[in-house]
């Protein structure tokens, strides 16, 4: 066992971890990062050698690739923390329109040329173009953020055909829904199932199918995300240079491991696998799978839902109650995988001269419907805004698109594949030769990338969602991501990352850096309050009780009859000012924006 004792052990070094780690070191405390891996970042992962010059014989620098998180899809508000971070960091950002560049493309349609009327409001979602297609009862998105969940909960695919969309709305809508959250959607009565890797024989992890919750996507906030989606900003270095997002996280460790006056120098050991939690005395004790041991008096996890939901019983033990087991009902961890091919022109076909080749996007919504040959349904333009290449195309695989790819036992099948289908997209199937458009790193080997986080150790899927399951009830799914967030029942041993997101803060997101940022911010705070008065634990009780506690926003309308006015009375505004104090730290402008947001959905 190690001699030496820390305040608070943190395990793993994603985004949450790396932030958490920081912020303890900041509040005086002694800490230990335990990474798994040879890395930090966790699903943030940048690869600096894979663009190469044309004819594949160096590597072409400057331009990084990410193998997961890629683009931020939000804006400062209500994200102002993470954006403060991007600054604070002396990083750039660079905002892409996605207007007008969506490329929607039918296969099977007679008219080659059709694409999606424009503009293509809201890049992938193309809310108000559904009434174009088939259906008058149009607005997918305000459809779900308006649903009642008085009537329980409904699965994706029975609420879009609950709405009556025809032929292209209906596949267009279930694309809208399926292509952003990574959980298996049964399309169009296929039997397509995902059981993630070896995770055979455990009880609570099923197979799943059609299991998309329509009230998950709600509580979580989906729509609006993806109603943010209609511009992509991409981290930049501080002379707006290409470089890789895992800057960011490095960046973050680098101030928990540099030495400042009054603090302690923050470690972190790498390739320490964490097989064992528990008590030891009044602390816990945290076993590697190198043998080593080392006690604190705290312990944060960031890992990953789909490692969690594979080993979390056993490493945590009487750490990991039932109430935490059964969260892997409702929340299921979805298989991401994504694939990157390099060309030597932009084959996509955008003028990328005189339109700024911005972000460039191609969607195929019937992909998965196509019998001899069923094709991923979303690409996107790696570096846009690019005169000179390199011409990079992303194909992004979630759901039942991750299963298409995921027979292909080498990168070039996979490639050829997937080039075959590009070209059924552009109808150009006999004039192209892949062979030609490719940049190739050898003769046999075309410069393409496969990044399957499903297949991952270490994350054991891509992002989480909640699934549909009959009989689960609406408050069940609402308290689903507090119970795994909640420590307790389970202190001195806290819990933070992307799954646990809306539960520390209801303005963030899960599926997101920025939701795994906040968890790593307010987690730090948590646990520096357990540890400056961990002999009280009523006491630590009643803050976490008091900082978490949701007022209703229905109840605070009441007290606000002419919110969208402003002019709150006297007793209006301490209405107002405690919801900000508890749910926007003290910021009582977004306070109030939440509330109008809140009228304006529930009663337009």
């Amino acid at each position: 066992m190690s001699n030496e004792h820390y305040d608070c052990i943190v395990l793993g070094a994603g985004i949450a971890g790396v932030t958490a780690s920081r912020d303890l070191k900041k509040a005086g405390k002694k800490v230990l990062i335990l990474e798994a891996t040879n890395r930090v970042g966790g699903r943030i992962n940048s690869r600096e050698d894979f663009v190469l010059t044309d004819d594949g014989s160096k590597v072409r620098e400057g331009f990084p690739i990410e193998e997961g998180a890629h683009f931020i899809h939000v804006d400062d508000n209500p994200y102002k923390e993470f954006w403060a971070e991007i600054k604070r960091q002396k990083f750039e950002s660079e905002r892409y329109t996605k207007y007008k560049n969506v490329r929607v493309a039918f296969p099977e349609d007679a008219d080659p040329n059709w694409i999606l009327p424009q503009p293509a409001t809201w890049a992938h979602t193309y809310d108000q173009n559904l009434q174009t297609m088939g259906s008058k009862n149009y607005g997918l998105f305000r459809k779900i953020q308006d649903l009642d969940l008085a009537n329980g909960d409904i699965s994706a695919k029975k609420f879009v055909e609950s709405l009556g969309f025809k032929e292209k709305g209906h596949d267009m809508a279930l694309y809208a829904i399926s292509s952003h959250t990574p959980g298996i959607l049964s399309l169009d009565n296929s039997s397509a199932k995902l059981t993630p890797p070896n995770h055979h024989g455990d009880p609570i992890c099923d197979s799943v199918t059609d299991n998309i919750s329509v009230a998950g996507l709600k509580l979580d906030k989906v729509p609006e995300q993806l109603r943010e989606e209609l511009y992509e900003h991409r981290i930049l270095g501080p002379n707006k240079e290409f470089f890789g997002y895992d800057q960011l996280p490095k960046a973050i460790l680098k101030e928990f491991e540099r030495d400042e006056p009054g603090k302690t120098r923050g470690e972190t050991l790498y390739n320490h696998e964490v097989v064992r939690v528990e008590k030891f005395e009044k602390w816990i004790k945290v076993k590697t799978a190198n043998g080593k041991e080392f006690t604190a008096n705290a312990a944060i996890c960031t890992f990953s839902l789909g490692m969690l939901l594979h080993k979390g019983a056993k490493i945590f033990g009487q750490f990991f109650p039932e109430e935490k087991k059964r969260v892997f009902r409702i929340i299921k961890s979805g298989p991401i995988a994504k694939f990157v091919m390099q060309f030597k022109e932009c084959v996509w076909g955008y003028d990328h001269i005189t339109n700024d080749n911005e972000m460039a996007i191609l969607v195929n919504p019937t992909g998965h419907k196509q019998k001899e040959n069923p094709q991923p349904r979303t690409f996107f333009t790696t570096f846009p805004r690019l005169e000179n290449g390199p011409y990079v195309l992303s194909c992004l695989l979630m759901g039942i698109d991750y299963l298409l790819i995921k027979k292909f036992d080498t990168d070039k099948a996979a490639m050829e594949y997937i080039f075959k289908r590009i070209e059924e997209i552009y109808h150009m199937k006999n004039r192209w030769n892949w062979k030609e458009k490719l940049v190739w790193k050898s003769k046999d080997e075309p410069n393409a990338h496969r990044k399957d986080w499903g297949a991952d150790p270490w994350a054991r899927g891509g992002n989480s969602y909640m699934s549909f399951n009959e009989g689960t009830s609406i408050e069940e799914i609402k308290q689903v991501r507090e119970t795994l967030k909640n420590p307790l029942e389970t202190l001195p041993v806290f819990w933070a990352g992307e799954a646990t997101a809306p539960a520390y803060n209801n303005r963030y997101q899960p599926l997101s850096v920025h939701g795994a940022y906040i968890s790593g911010l307010e987690v730090a705070k948590d646990a520096v309050a357990y540890l400056e008065n961990s002999n009280d634990i009523p006491s630590f009780n009643k803050y976490y009780s008091d900082k978490y506690k949701r007022i209703p926003a229905e109840k605070l309308l009441v007290t606000i009859p002419c919110a969208v006015s402003l002019n709150l009375k006297e007793n209006e505004f301490k209405v107002v000012k405690e919801y900000a104090n508890r749910h926007t730290k003290g910021d009582v402008n977004s306070a109030i924006e939440d509330l109008l947001d809140f009228a304006i959905r529930e009663h337009g």
